[in-house]
């Protein structure tokens, strides 16, 4: 599943990427463009906006009555669009949306703080904007979240 996410939407974006959803974020106005790119890359269209309707029979739009990114993944699950699979969680690079690529220790170093170096054993690139991601505060935290949607997903 694709999805391209509304201006209103930023969190959501980031959060479904996290979850290894490919997410684009559209910061723009423009709703021709936006229905454009979703028919272009065959994206579900993610929005707060509830005058904004399907214009062809291919347009696949989510109305999200959330306010909370966090409320808005659990209405996402509810609803039958996303699942919390582990294969892809973490896959993506927040800010791009790119697969991440992992590297070597060696590869890191340097580029991470030293007490990260020193404490972590995996890290990972994105080769788009190259920014250095790795299992670590935050991923716990994530994954603590993790739990609580699977069993909203097992609901």
């Amino acid at each position: 599943m694709k999805f391209i996410a509304d201006r209103m939407l930023g969190k959501l974006a980031k959060e479904l990427r996290m979850l290894g959803y490919d997410t684009v974020y559209f910061r723009s106005d423009d709703t021709h463009q936006l229905f454009h790119l979703a028919r272009e890359e065959g994206r579900m269209l993610l929005t707060r906006n509830t005058k904004l309707f399907p214009k062809r029979p291919e347009d696949r739009v989510i109305t999200i009555t959330e306010d909370k990114p966090s409320l808005q993944i659990k209405e996402l699950i509810r609803k039958g669009h996303i699942s919390v699979e582990d294969d892809n969680l973490f896959s993506r690079c927040l800010l791009c949306n790119v697969i991440l690529d992992d590297i070597s220790r060696e590869e890191a170093e340097g580029k991470v703080p030293d007490f990260v170096f020193h404490q972590q054993k995996e890290f990972y690139r994105c080769r788009q904007c190259g920014r250095i991601y790795w299992p670590g505060t935050h991923h716990r935290n994530m994954e603590i979240k993790l739990k609580e949607l699977r069993m909203e997903d097992e609901r």
